[in-house]
């Protein structure tokens, strides 16, 4: 049985991805052309989303933008006003993203376990 990295659930939804434990890292990029499907199933599920990465796919290598967002709970926020809110939060930054032409982008995102 292999051990879930987030969990079971989410695990599920983004593995739609490539994995990156080839570069040291264990989650999944997920190419910006399902990165909203995959937001639109997280938010299904209730999962909210902490922050996520944006790398880029040179060759066969994954590669950081050192571009990021992040997302914080509001005092006394209930989780699902949070989970909506960073779901939100992230796709708008997905949305409104500009990479230069050519740039083969992708999104990883880190997920709040805490909610399932």
């Amino acid at each position: 049985m292999v051990e879930a990295i987030w969990s079971n659930n989410i695990d599920d939804i983004l593995c739609v991805g490539v994995s990156l434990e080839a570069i040291g890292v264990r989650n999944w990029a997920i190419p910006q052309s399902i990165a909203l499907e995959t937001l639109d199933r997280l938010e299904a599920t209730g999962v909210a989303i902490l922050g996520g990465d944006v790398l880029e796919l040179i060759g066969d290598e994954f590669c950081h933008r050192y571009d990021n967002w992040y997302c914080e709970t509001l005092d006394d926020e209930p989780i699902q006003f949070f989970a909506t809110r960073s779901i939100e939060i992230a796709r708008q930054y997905i949305i409104n993203y500009k990479s230069a032409v050519g740039l083969n982008v992708y999104f990883s995102f880190v997920p709040y376990i805490g909610n399932e």
